[in-house]
């Protein structure tokens, strides 16, 4: 809907519907339109910011390499253009690590976090499955970046049944990535590598949730659970029978989990 400049990068941006701010951070391979078929829902009772981060779907891309440390910087800016002093903010994956660097450095810019299979570091596993994303976005191959990234992120079960639709984003990617796409990928995984915010995790006092997946193979639920144990208060919602794109395989309890915690009084409910 409309783009702001962040040093020199243009940022793509979409601002629907009306009432308190959520604003929601993208996985590395989504963007603003991965949201489509939720912006009703969310947009029903929030003002639903949607944001493509530096080298994301239809913001600007780079020709340098750089750390997580410019997305923070780039949602900071984000905030200040729209005029916004707090929003709840929900980071999903690579989104999530970029919203847990706002919690732990800019907590007065949130009024509450949700952050949807994350994890707190870049363990030597998810360090080795990025590496194996760069081996194949280096091929510039469409079939290649696909069988080596994308089955992974969905539970065996949703893959197995919906086989055909999987097959069809294959053939889409195909013909629809270049060269261009691939590389701003491959800097995104990149950025990722030194990603650690376990230090800062006891000090997040702002109201948290943590939406984990149960078969989750990229961040696994052992490592969301160290999340939980270590902000104070976290609340926690696990999602059964779904992989890494719980939003996809669950949109229903996504959403519902999301609104729910973004929505619902968090003090003054007292039952015992």
């Amino acid at each position: 809907m409309a783009t702001f400049d962040f040093d020199g990068i243009p940022l793509y941006y979409e601002d629907h519907g009306a009432g308190a701010p959520l604003l929601i951070l993208n996985g590395i391979f989504m963007s603003c339109a991965s949201w489509a078929a939720f912006t009703p829902a969310f947009a029903a009772a929030n003002r639903l910011l949607l944001l493509d981060l530096v080298d994301q779907g239809r913001s600007g891309q780079v020709d340098f390499e750089y750390t997580q440390e410019l997305q923070e910087r780039a949602v900071v800016a984000f905030l200040d253009h729209l005029g916004l002093e707090q929003v709840t903010l929900c980071g999903l994956s690579y989104g999530g690590e970029v919203a847990l660097r706002l919690a732990t450095r800019h907590p007065e810019r949130l009024s509450k976090l949700i952050l949807s299979n994350t994890c707190a570091y870049t363990s030597p596993w998810l360090r080795d499955i990025g590496h194996a994303w760069e081996f194949a976005m280096a091929s510039h191959d469409g079939h290649a970046f696909f069988k080596t990234c994308i089955p992974y992120v969905y539970s065996p079960a949703f893959y197995e049944a919906h086989y055909d639709w999987a097959s069809a984003r294959e053939e889409l990617f195909v013909r629809s990535f270049g060269p261009a796409v691939y590389d701003a990928f491959a800097r995104l995984t990149r950025s990722a590598e030194t990603f650690d915010e376990r230090a800062g995790l006891p000090g997040i006092s702002v109201p948290t949730l943590v939406i984990s997946a149960e078969h989750d193979f990229i961040t696994p639920l052992a490592n969301q659970l160290e999340l939980v144990a270590a902000i104070p208060g976290a609340h926690h919602v696990m999602i059964q029978d779904s992989g890494h794109a719980a939003m996809y395989e669950k949109p229903a309890e996504f959403t519902a989990a999301v609104l729910g915690f973004a929505n619902a009084a968090t003090e003054g409910i007292k039952v015992l």
